[in-house]
């Protein structure tokens, strides 16, 4: 085989990977339902759906979904752009699944488990401000309201976790591996596309203000 239909089909697959969203596929074989017609089809959502054995078992298959493929991939000589592009096509995959019409979770816990086997320490250091995070979320009413509890960690624990990176690690794999995961996350498709029609409603309604406002300075004074 070609050396890059090689490493082509090993992208291809690891979004295929990605796209196989546990959250999604126990909510079709367990529950007999389809867990996006009322949450997000990730850790949270299940939790909060079905209680927390049940989410944490669909957020530890979405964290092995990442450690698996990043195992397999470091033990395999490839040069470096092959783990950066399977690793944000398994992450794509996660959030945008071919087998359940594009619509799948948040890609966190499959972003941590990439992380977890090749960066173990940085996942170590960014633990203790992960669990101030948790109860911080959990005690701060307003937070809770407003931001669900997966993604607020990861956020928070995300910090530490890049800098550790930082410090102990060349930009390149590394640098460009983290960007492309945050990235991949970041831009969750039905996320993104709320924001953006949150954003061109509010851009549409200060155009709006702004021509009224224009029309009733310049119209003649009537006699």
């Amino acid at each position: 085989m070609n050396i890059w239909l090689k490493y082509g089909a090993l992208v291809v697959a690891s979004y295929l990977w990605g796209s196989l969203c546990w959250g999604l596929v126990l909510s079709f074989l367990v529950k007999h339902e389809d867990i996006r017609l009322k949450d997000n089809p990730g850790l949270s959502g299940s939790v909060r759906q079905y209680g927390w054995g049940y989410g944490l078992i669909v957020g530890l298959l979405d964290v092995m979904k990442g450690y698996v493929l990043s195992l397999l991939l470091h033990s395999m000589a490839t040069p470096a752009w092959v783990p950066i592009a399977s690793f944000v096509a398994v992450i794509v995959g996660h959030n945008w699944p071919v087998f359940f019409q594009f619509r799948g979770g948040g890609g966190v816990a499959t972003t941590l488990g990439i992380l977890l086997q090749g960066y173990p320490l940085a996942i170590l250091w960014a633990l203790p401000f992960a669990g101030v995070a948790g109860v911080i979320w959990k005690i701060v009413p307003r937070i809770k309201a407003k931001v669900h509890f997966s993604p607020f960690i990861a956020a928070v624990g995300a910090v530490p976790a890049a800098i550790w990176i930082v410090l102990h690690k060349p930009w390149y794999p590394d640098y460009v591996i983290v960007v492309g995961l945050a990235a991949s996350v970041l831009l969750k498709g039905s996320q993104f596309h709320v924001h953006a029609q949150r954003i061109r409603t509010y851009a549409y309604g200060m155009r709006d203000r702004f021509m009224d406002h224009y029309r009733d300075d310049h119209v003649p004074p009537t006699t």
